[in-house]
């Protein structure tokens, strides 16, 4: 990787130390929507998005380990083909509904119905079954077994949760009713081409976030992107790929009102 993106992906985030947000709001921009936000499916999903609404069972963490996240604990049988989960108790979805393992296991066969949609990913080639035993308790069976099965859990999709209300002909492969995840933040708003509003989801089992709203402008061009930070029409430059010119992105580096 180069030194200039290493640099690229270290400040990101840049953020006038005088902003003017509005409190517990933050605006920022993106170069699209972030589309219907389906967890199971991709572009034109943004994931850093779907990361905000959904949530998996495990989930990294900065170290790079896997810890329980939607699911408190696990075990697997000796021949490592089948995996039992135990899931919080603690959890609805933003729009009230019960998170649990029926609610888990409708998730897992919706992505197994569109199964070579994720042909890229083994784990969803390894699993040949997924059931609920209880409200909490969870299992997969798998061909053989397979020793990423933990990693492939925790990435960004397409294993993640929705409220299986917002199933369209009983699975998600042809689109979703709305974006109702289990995560700390609810897509309220958008306007194609214009920007979304997500919103603190108050029935959010987790801590919740200092802000209360996010609204992403969709500002396609990078120039226009700097433009718009340097004038306080948002506050925040989040991303990598294409996000600034590389001289603009120096000369913020070396703004002493930025960090």
């Amino acid at each position: 990787m180069s030194t200039i993106r290493l640099t690229l992906l270290a400040l990101v985030a840049c953020v006038p130390l005088l902003a003017q947000a509005a409190p517990h709001q933050l605006t920022t921009a993106w170069p699209v929507n972030v589309g219907p936000l389906n967890p199971h499916l991709y572009t034109p999903n943004q994931m850093f998005a779907q990361s905000m609404v959904y949530e998996p069972l495990v989930k990294y963490q900065a170290d790079g380990s896997v810890q329980p996240w939607l699911a408190t604990r696990w075990r697997h049988a000796a021949d490592g083909k089948t995996w039992w989960f135990t899931l919080r108790d603690d959890v609805t979805f933003s729009n009230g509904e019960p998170f649990n393992a029926q609610a888990a296991a409708a998730n897992f066969q919706a992505v197994l119905a569109n199964r070579q949609r994720h042909a890229w990913l083994e784990l969803a080639n390894q699993i040949t079954d997924v059931r609920a035993l209880s409200a909490t308790e969870l299992q997969i069976t798998l061909k053989s077994a397979y020793a990423p099965l933990l990693q492939e859990l925790a990435l960004p999709r397409p294993f993640r949760f929705i409220a299986p209300s917002q199933f369209i002909d009983g699975g998600t492969a042809r689109g979703i009713k709305a974006p109702i995840g289990t995560g700390p933040w609810r897509l309220a708003s958008s306007q194609l081409n214009q920007r979304d509003v997500l919103v603190r989801n108050e029935r959010y089992w987790g801590r919740k976030p200092a802000l209360q709203q996010i609204t992403i402008k969709v500002i396609p061009d990078a120039t226009s992107r700097a433009v718009a930070f340097e004038t306080g029409e948002i506050d925040m430059l989040y991303g990598d790929e294409g996000l600034l010119p590389l001289d603009t992105f120096e000369r913020f580096r070396h703004h002493p009102g930025y960090v």
